[in-house]
């Protein structure tokens, strides 16, 4: 079946480090804009009169991105000699030896989503010198997933209970537009609205439960064309019923992806999480509290696949794992 672009929004969560390069290939070349950037570590040390508007229009990255990595909370102050994360920057020059997947991996963005930025084509061959665009952080999600099944990525959950909707960044004394966390699309469902986020509950067991019994129709790890799938993807009737993987809290249920389309977020103790796409119907909304085996949605062929089947992942931080070693 032939591979759709996928579409993301805002995932909340820090760039993942980059991966180490032996031999001789040169360290990334990457555009912070005014700035050569603070090296590989894309850390900022704060000087007097730094502000979060200020050391974005130094290094051309979007406030909010800098808000989220660092997990700054209003009114935003710095102190001297604060260490700032800087989020990967907006573009990439391609070293020899990299890979769609390869470039994904290094700035913590997802493979779809770059090709749909760059406007890739499958088998999505990459040239020494080429500059690539990278998603913003605000824009970035979890995974892309191989597409008879779904090659899209999914939001992360958000890394403290902060509502973006209502979050504003005051330090900018020309109130630059980028200063407003806002979705990036309309939400249709369940999203919209600031909520409580409820304390998580403890988990039930060690292991978590199969959201829904099918066959696997497409497993974790790398796919074809430099693509990965960083969850598994399971065939069910449509109409039955997805079901929480443990306790936990909804993070996030709507419909602001087009390639994910029914998507739930659900944060577990321990920094877990887990990510339920394509979903028919979703029956549960954002901030309340979930029990393990609580019916959440139904199944469906929302998004970017023509057949009912569930997109699953499993994740402790920002690390995608394989979910079949932790189902039971």
């Amino acid at each position: 079946m032939k591979m759709r672009p996928a579409f993301f929004i805002l995932p909340l969560m820090l760039f993942l480090t980059a991966c180490g390069f032996g031999g001789q290939i040169p360290a990334p070349v990457s555009n912070y804009g005014q700035s050569p950037g603070a090296g590989s570590a894309g850390v900022h040390n704060v000087i007097a009169g730094d502000t979060i508007y200020s050391i974005s229009r130094r290094y051309n990255l979007p406030q909010q991105d800098i808000v989220l990595a660092n997990h700054l909370r209003a009114p935003f102050r710095l102190t001297e000699g604060q260490r700032i994360q800087l989020p990967p920057p907006q573009e990439y020059r391609v070293r020899p030896g990299d890979s769609l997947y390869t470039v994904s991996r290094l700035f913590g963005v997802n493979s779809s989503e770059v090709a749909r930025l760059n406007r890739m084509q499958a088998p999505y061959t990459l040239r020494p010198g080429q500059v690539l665009r990278l998603p913003s952080l605000s824009r970035r999600m979890m995974v892309p997933t191989q597409t008879t099944l779904s090659t899209h990525p999914m939001p992360a959950a958000p890394v403290a209970p902060v509502a973006r909707e209502n979050l504003s960044i005051s330090s900018s004394p020309q109130g630059s537009s980028s200063g407003v966390i806002v979705p990036s699309t309309k939400p249709r469902a369940h999203s919209g609205g600031s909520v409580k986020t409820a304390s998580i509950p403890k988990r039930s067991s060690s292991k978590f439960m199969w959201p829904i019994q099918g066959r696997v129709v497409s497993a974790f790890g790398p796919k074809k064309n430099g693509l990965h799938n960083d969850g598994i993807n399971i065939k069910a009737p449509k109409g039955a019923p997805v079901r929480a993987a443990d306790n936990g809290v909804v993070v996030y249920a709507g419909n602001e992806l087009k390639s994910s389309g029914n998507l739930v977020l659900l944060r577990h103790d321990g920094q877990w999480v887990t990510a339920y796409a394509h979903m028919d119907k979703i029956m549960i909304r954002k901030g309340q509290t979930v029990r393990r085996g609580e019916t959440i949605g139904t199944v469906g062929s929302s998004g970017s696949v023509s057949t009912p089947q569930l997109h699953f992942e499993v994740r402790k931080g920002t690390e995608a794992l394989n979910p079949a070693k932790y189902l039971e």
